[in-house]
């Protein structure tokens, strides 16, 4: 699913789909006079989520470290009592620093030079004597984890009303995927073997055994159950009075059973 920064909207859908995808009849190394078909069969659920999370990032400058530290931990205590008066509670508001790896939590800002004026010649004789001022930039982010989903928008907007303005998507998960997980691979179960029995009943045979069931293909990689947190969705205000609206997407659920059978004649 597309994402977007804030400013741009993407409506969530609803995914359910089915896709199928027949293997051709085979001898599997090992079975060499086993006849043999595979199938594969992908089902996507889709859930509510129920919980939105968000990174804010921000700074500070000062003129020393513990002054650009002290800024900086100021603005996070304002962000922090802040998201309280919306009913975010503080042990949802967990620091995420996200900063680049070579930069670190305080980066070093040249300034400009200037030249100060001396009262007597230096022994090489200069008359000025150069500085280079030095700014000191702080760096932090806070991870909110938004229970209600109702508040996202609002915390879009403290976040922007504190001129934080590196946001970044807003990723939704479901905390239970249990049943969703379940029904998608019974269904995913159940195609594979019908898609098995079609193959087998046009090349005039009909299903034995069952020699593997998985959600891991054989000699392949294995590619875990997607609950992957869905995509931002947000509709800027289109003036300062009017609230962020937040449109969440479904979360998908998507699962992949393999199957191998046997191939015996009909009687």
């Amino acid at each position: 699913m597309t994402t977007t920064r804030l400013g741009f909207l993407i409506c969530g859908l609803s995914l359910v789909t089915l896709g199928v995808t027949p293997v051709a009849a085979q001898t599997t190394r090992g079975e060499p006079d086993t006849p043999q078909v595979r199938t594969a069969a992908t089902v996507q659920r889709s859930v509510q989520p129920d919980l939105g999370t968000v990174t804010l990032e921000f700074t500070a400058v000062g003129a020393t470290p513990s002054e650009a530290g002290a800024r900086l931990a100021a603005r996070a205590d304002s962000l922090r009592r802040a998201l309280g008066t919306l009913g975010i509670p503080r042990d949802s508001l967990i620091n995420r620093s996200r900063w680049y790896w070579w930069r670190g939590r305080f980066e070093v800002v040249p300034g400009p030079m200037r030249y100060v004026q001396r009262t007597r010649p230096a022994p090489d004789g200069r008359m000025q004597d150069a500085f280079q001022d030095t700014t000191y930039r702080a760096h932090d982010a806070i991870e909110v984890r938004i229970h209600d989903l109702n508040k996202v928008g609002a915390v879009l907007d403290t976040a922007l009303g504190r001129r934080i303005t590196d946001i970044s998507d807003v990723r939704f998960s479901a905390s239970d995927v249990s049943a969703a997980q379940e029904d998608a691979l019974r269904e995913a179960t159940l195609r594979a073997r019908r898609q098995a029995e079609a193959i087998a009943d046009a090349g005039g045979q009909r299903l034995g055994r069952v020699l593997s069931l998985s959600t891991q293909e054989e000699g392949g990689r294995y590619y875990p159950w997607d609950f992957g947190a869905s995509a931002l969705a947000i509709t800027a205000a289109a003036a300062e009075s009017t609230p962020t609206v937040v449109v969440h997407p479904m979360v998908t659920v998507s699962v992949t059973v393999y199957g191998r059978w046997e191939l015996v004649p009909k009687p």
